[in-house]
């Protein structure tokens, strides 16, 4: 209606200059409304979709040409007949139909404007709605590709800590029980909390605190573990599962490997916006890979997430000194 209210418009404000006033050429335009409204709904709905968005050039030109014809022709029909005896009695008189003068002015000066103006507005919604769903089809890939990569995460979780419940069951550890009720709380975060794309951070840090706790009873006196955390944990949000990985490998390549006293740092820090997240481990042997980068399945998916969650927005450094192991990674979070 918006569309058709402006045509009229326009049209009567370019040809009423002449002495027979604004409200006489309204009414002319009016007569031209019915093959306007033909030649546009024609040509947006049935020549675009049917020739030029699949690439039939040669055959919309014709088909065009014959659809302007045919609304030209009707208008004249209409004119003549309908409307003219209508809205004109006292200034009219019937005039021959196929005055190609008439006809092609208005195929020309008439229509042509309303056809190219259909035609250029179903291009840019044609244009718009592929890139749209190549958008749609890029995030679906995305999203493929990150619950590929958590479901990764959890089996990869589970079998170290079952692993490390089979060493106590072995030796008949009081601890075992407790290990149960840990690993439920943790198989909870995961199978419910981890779900969403965003966690508050401070369930994040829950969820490493009960990790530590298990390697704790694993490791007994000779394991000393720090965690620290400043900053507001609770007003930001995180990925999920992002953090844990660093941890269980400094436990891992780290701690498992040593036999003398062993220790883990980890301080978090929310500062301006970032996350910084420092995991120290007591390091002897020589477990790093010939690429400088620690191997497994948990690390390599873990890179992966961050270079899709955060491509712009995280900084990770991973590098040996005398007697520890550090890594080191800031990422941008999100209120």
């Amino acid at each position: 209606m918006l569309f058709w209210a402006t045509y009229m418009l326009v049209y009567t404000g370019v040809h009423s200059d002449g002495d027979d006033g604004w409200w006489y050429y309204l009414k002319i335009e009016a007569m031209n409304l019915p093959g306007a409204m033909i030649t546009a709904y024609v040509n947006a709905y049935v020549l675009f979709t049917h020739l030029y968005a699949r690439k039939k050039y040669l055959s919309y030109i014709i088909s065009a040409v014959l659809l302007l014809f045919v609304a030209s022709l009707l208008n004249r029909v209409l004119s003549e007949w309908v409307w003219e005896p209508l809205l004109l009695p006292d200034s009219t008189h019937l005039d021959a139909i196929f005055v190609w003068y008439l006809l092609l002015k208005g195929m020309l000066w008439f229509l042509s404007p309303v056809l190219l103006f259909t035609l250029l507005m179903r291009i840019i919604q044609q244009s718009f709605y592929q890139e749209q769903q190549q958008q749609e089809l890029a995030q679906e890939k995305l999203r493929a590709e990150l619950n590929y990569l958590k479901a990764q995460v959890q089996p990869h979780f589970l079998f170290n800590t079952l692993n490390n419940l089979y060493s106590l069951t072995l030796h008949q550890s009081p601890g075992a029980p407790v290990v149960v009720l840990k690993l439920s709380e943790l198989m909870s975060y995961m199978l419910y909390d981890a779900q969403s794309p965003g966690i508050s951070l401070q369930k994040e840090i829950a969820h490493i605190q009960n990790y530590i706790q298990l390697e704790q009873l694993r490791y007994g006196n000779r394991l000393e573990v720090s965690l620290n955390v400043s900053g507001d944990t609770a007003a930001v949000s995180i990925a999920p599962l992002l953090l844990i990985p660093f941890v269980e490998n400094a436990f891992k390549h780290g701690v498992s490997n040593e036999t003398d006293l062993v220790w883990v740092t980890i301080d978090l820090k929310v500062k301006e916006g970032w996350l910084q997240a420092k995991i120290e481990n007591s390091h002897t042997t020589d477990t790093i890979t010939p690429t400088g980068e620690r191997s497994g399945i948990g690390l390599r998916n873990i890179i992966r997430r961050l270079e899709l969650l955060y491509p712009h927005g995280h900084e990770l450094q991973q590098y040996r000194e005398p007697g520890r192991y550090i890594v080191d990674l800031k990422i941008k979070l999100q209120a």
